[in-house]
């Protein structure tokens, strides 16, 4: 049944509706944004509208539309009027929500014994490994994956980061570092963010790289749901139907993200499970349009059906940006090779089948039916000969009614063969007059 639902959603086309979709969002949101200047936003509008134009780039700029439209969005987040926003702030609802499903304040309880091991632990995945991996395995799927998979993903993750920030804007929620530092006062949009744990990463490293990050985030109130353990979920799915076999490293990982971002106190395990929703729901709406995976094919250049061997080059790569392009040149090299060698096995065929018979009764020509010729074609490569046949003689008979030897072709001083009996001081040369016929 939930297949279903997911295959009726997929199965909308969006079409050009989507990037009008965007660009409603793109110009509410360069509408409020102060910084940078009016001039600067536009060129980058006209930038985003002419990557569909340019070769090779428009292959990553067009599926990624929707995740600049997640960033644009999420940046205009702090420029947006609180007069326009929600009034009310949602401080009680998720932790007493987390009580009523699992019984207790699972974040708070994991947060309350902490160690500077625990803390790096934590830290890696949450605030190093988020931001890193989505380019590494953007990485991963261009060059392991099916041609076309990174742009299906490009699509899921970019719709869900973007439902996910709209839905934190129209639904304000406190993280549980408010709970700890305000206890269940109001919340207003004048608070700042907080590092949580991460400021103990802070001083660790001597820095104040999360204070001033966290201090300065854009929205504050996002609680629900969690985008760190929606991303963490939609690239372990999509690393699982790549790579099978590491389905077990994708369930840790999961798990990982969620104790980091319990322990660091900025979600609740409610948050979670409803970024894991979102992630879920996004990867089930676009699976129907990830490409089939061939046994056999490591590379996305192994999928390519040609008889021409393709190398996994980093030429090839950057080649194979333009599929249709990259596949129209091989196939015309194909073209031109097969015609090549069908005029090549024509004028071998020709050159084989070619016999010698004079009419001239003082000339006969005798060949050996058991002789190879290998020379074929290819007049100016000196080639040896394979056959195991008895010598050649060509015999012709003079005006004096003598008769007398003459080299043959492929037996001449010449070749790379031993010398012809034919050939004078050799070691196994005849007189005329003792030739056997």
């Amino acid at each position: 049944m939930f297949q279903k639902v997911m295959n009726k959603v997929g199965s909308f086309q969006w079409s050009w509706l989507q990037y009008l979709f965007f660009a409603a969002i793109v110009i509410f949101d360069i509408v409020y944004i102060q910084f940078p200047p009016l001039w600067c936003r536009l060129l980058l509008v006209a930038l985003l509208a002419a990557s569909p134009f340019i070769p090779y780039i428009r292959r990553f700029t067009v599926p990624a539309m929707v995740v600049f439209t997640w960033l644009i969005t999420f940046y205009a987040v702090q420029f947006i009027p609180n007069s326009i926003k929600p009034k009310h702030i949602f401080v009680n609802i998720l932790p007493t929500l987390e009580r009523i499903i699992y019984g207790a304040n699972l974040s708070e309880l994991i947060s309350k014994h902490t160690h500077p091991v625990l803390d790096i632990f934590a830290w890696l995945p949450y605030g190093v490994i988020h931001f890193a991996f989505p380019f590494i395995f953007s990485v991963v799927l261009f060059v392991f994956g099916p041609p076309g998979t990174l742009a299906v993903f490009g699509k899921a993750f970019g719709y869900m980061n973007l439902a996910g920030v709209l839905t934190q804007l129209v639904f304000p929620t406190s993280p549980p570092w408010y709970e700890l530092s305000y206890g269940s006062a109001p919340a207003d949009y004048s608070v700042h963010g907080q590092p949580g744990g991460l400021a103990r990463i802070d001083t660790i490293l001597g820095l104040n790289l999360y204070g001033t990050t966290f201090g300065n985030s854009p929205l504050v109130f996002g609680a629900f749901p969690s985008l760190h353990s929606g991303c963490a979920t939609i690239e372990m799915l999509f690393l699982s139907w790549l790579f099978p076999k590491a389905r077990l490293y994708c369930v840790f990982h999961v798990m990982w993200m969620w104790f980091a971002t319990m322990y660091l106190t900025h979600h609740y395990l409610i948050d979670l499970v409803g970024g894991s929703i979102y992630a879920t729901l996004a990867f089930f709406c676009f699976r129907r349009y990830l490409p089939v995976i061939r046994p056999g094919c490591l590379t996305r250049l192994d999928y390519i059906d040609s008889k021409i061997p393709v190398k996994n080059t980093f030429g090839n790569f950057v080649r194979s940006i333009e599929m249709e392009k990259f596949m129209s040149t091989l196939m015309m090299r194909e073209n031109m090779d097969t015609e090549a060698v069908t005029m090549l096995s024509n004028e071998a065929r020709h050159s084989s089948s070619t016999r010698y018979d004079s009419e001239d009764d003082d000339a006969t020509t005798v060949f050996n039916s058991d002789y190879e010729d290998t020379t074929s074609t290819f007049q100016h490569i000196p080639l040896k000969a394979v056959g195991k046949s008895q010598p050649i003689y060509v015999n012709t008979t003079t005006d004096s009614g003598h008769t007398s030897a003459m080299p043959s072709t492929t037996t001449s001083p010449t070749c790379s063969e031993p010398s012809s009996p034919a050939t004078p001081r050799s070691d196994y040369y005849f007189p005329p007059n003792d030739l056997k016929h």
